[in-house]
């Protein structure tokens, strides 16, 4: 039992420092593809993928996976601006009062639901980890919860 619990925190440990690593490649500040708006509706769901500068492939597919689900399945909610979804660098000094909102040190996956102007902050961080390397996973898991918002 105890080589499991050290081969998990070696895997952990493994995961946390390559997310910081300096040696990861940069990638550019992408725009979003729906900009942050008003709407007829008075439900809107933002989400917000949120990355540091150096990013490891695990971050890197949990924005892409977010970014291809809701292009696929929520294609008029994008359009219409019912969802919003953006990806932030926390780094940038320009984006330090939204990651601040949401307490973005580093990669997260935040949805923010705003209903008659109450906002409901949920954290799909951890989803978004376990399994962004599943591509399968990852989008019927972000899918459904999507749609779960927007039911409601």
């Amino acid at each position: 039992m105890n080589k499991i619990i050290t081969i998990i925190s070696i895997i952990a440990t493994f995961v946390i420092l390559s997310c910081s690593n300096p040696n990861n490649t940069q990638e550019k500040t992408e725009k979003p593809l729906t900009t942050i708006q008003e709407t007829d509706s008075s439900t809107r769901i933002e989400v917000y993928a949120f990355h540091g500068t150096n990013q490891c492939e695990t971050c890197k597919n949990m924005k892409a996976h977010t970014k291809a689900t809701l292009e696929k399945y929520f294609a008029e909610e994008l359009k219409s601006g019912k969802i919003v979804f953006q990806i932030i660098d926390v780094d940038d000094p320009q984006n330090e009062k939204i990651a601040e909102k949401f307490q973005a040190t580093g990669t997260a996956l935040m949805l923010n639901e705003i209903k008659n102007g109450e906002e409901k902050i949920i954290d799909l961080s951890d989803m978004a980890f376990e399994k962004a390397n599943e591509k399968e996973l990852f989008v019927e898991d972000f899918k459904y919860r999507i749609a779960e918002l927007i039911k409601n």
